[in-house]
């Protein structure tokens, strides 16, 4: 397991690194259809609102040549009932890297980051058609699959 790498936070250069992951990942049809170019400034306009408001947090992993290979976001939401919830909304690693230990070390990170801030859980989705889920990425660094809880959508995209 390769750990020669940086986690930082995210920066707007970052962009293109981001969208060739999210490219190379082949999951998401309305980017596999535009140009790369698209893909970059939709992830550099994401980027300035999730950093614009210190409710987000979004880290990458990069490697000594400057790599960026993985990368997680993240949103600190206020819960009324618990506290502060940190709910891992992506946390995606570039094919080619993938068994190196860069999504362990983004989550160990990201842990990290919600203890600073007072964090009484953390939550994130996975399907279960993923490898990560397939493999129990997860579960083997302490998340629990929630037995009772059910993850709904609702597309809500300008028609």
């Amino acid at each position: 397991m390769e750990l020669n790498i940086l986690i930082r936070e995210a920066r707007r250069e970052d962009a293109g690194a981001i969208a060739t992951i999210l490219r190379r990942l082949g999951w998401i049809e309305r980017m596999n259809n535009e140009a790369l170019t698209t893909t970059e400034q939709h992830v550099a306009r994401m980027l300035d609102l999730e950093v614009r408001d210190g409710c987000n947090t979004v880290l990458v992993a990069e490697r000594e040549n400057g790599a960026v290979v993985g990368y997680l976001a993240v949103h600190w939401l206020p819960n009324l009932m618990r506290g502060i919830d940190g709910y891992v909304s992506e946390l995606f690693v570039h094919p080619d890297e993938t068994g190196k230990g860069t999504g362990s070390r983004l989550l160990e990170t990201v842990r990290t980051y919600a203890v600073q801030r007072g964090c009484t859980r953390m939550l994130l989705m996975n399907r279960r058609i993923r490898e990560s889920y397939q493999r129990s990425f997860y579960a083997k660094h302490g998340w629990e699959e929630l037995p009772d809880g059910a993850f709904f959508s609702l597309s809500v995209a300008a028609q």
